[in-house]
C-alpha cells in the first residue's frame, strides 16, 4: 500500500510562494527513483501552496520524509503556517488510463 504526504505551506509574501515552489520543483525532481509515485504542487492563493505526494513503501517515504525536511529548514522559509498529513492510499484510480 502507497503513501501520501500532504503539506500546506502558507507565506508572507507570494514572492516567497513563487520561489519555494521553484525550489521545490528541482528538489523533488531530483528524487526520481527514491519511491516517489505521483507529486502534485497546487497552488491555493497568491502566498499558499500544497504539495502532495504519493510514495511506493514506508520505508521510502521516511527517506523521502526527512530529505524534505531537512531542505526545508535550510530554506529559511518566510512562513505564516504549516500544514502536513501522511497516511495510507487505501485507493486510488486514474481515469484518464484508457484500455
Amino acid at each position: 500500500m502507497s503513501i501520501f504526504r500532504n503539506v500546506v505551506l502558507n507565506f508572507k509574501t507570494e514572492e516567497e510562494c513563487d520561489r519555494v515552489i521553484d525550489l521545490y520543483k528541482r528538489r523533488l525532481a531530483s528524487l526520481e527513483n527514491k519511491g516517489l509515485l505521483d507529486v502534485y504542487i497546487c497552488r491555493l492563493s497568491k502566498d499558499s501552496v500544497l504539495f502532495f505526494l504519493t510514495i511506493d513503501n514506508d520505508h521510502n517515504a521516511q527517506t523521502i520524509f526527512d530529505t524534505m525536511r531537512a531542505f526545508r529548514e535550510q530554506l529559511n522559509l518566510d512562513l505564516l503556517d504549516i500544514l502536513v498529513l501522511d497516511g495510507q492510499v487505501e485507493w486510488h484510480k486514474n481515469f484518464s488510463i484508457s484500455k
